[in-house]
């Protein structure tokens, strides 16, 4: 497992359980999860995000609550914005 946190990160318990969290995630500075959700592999949680629902792989999440604002299928590929 590779992750990163960055400073002020919330990783914790709420609605009776915790996340999982994948492989190569970034989760920034001042950015909560919460609860029993699962952030998949390759994703990027923004600053400051409030991530209260599952995270697919391969995704970057931002705003609060949070929501996917970028997605590729697979790391070979570009990122594409997602509207």
């Amino acid at each position: 497992m590779n992750c990163m946190v960055n400073q002020q990160v919330t990783i914790g318990w709420a609605n009776g359980g915790v996340p999982t969290i994948g492989n190569n995630v970034w989760i920034a500075a001042g950015a909560k999860v919460l609860g029993p959700i699962t952030i998949g592999d390759d994703v990027i949680i923004g600053a400051n995000a409030v991530v209260v629902k599952d995270v697919p792989s391969h995704s970057i999440v931002a705003g609060v609550p949070a929501k996917i604002i970028k997605r590729r299928n697979h790391t070979d590929e570009p990122w594409i914005t997602i509207k």
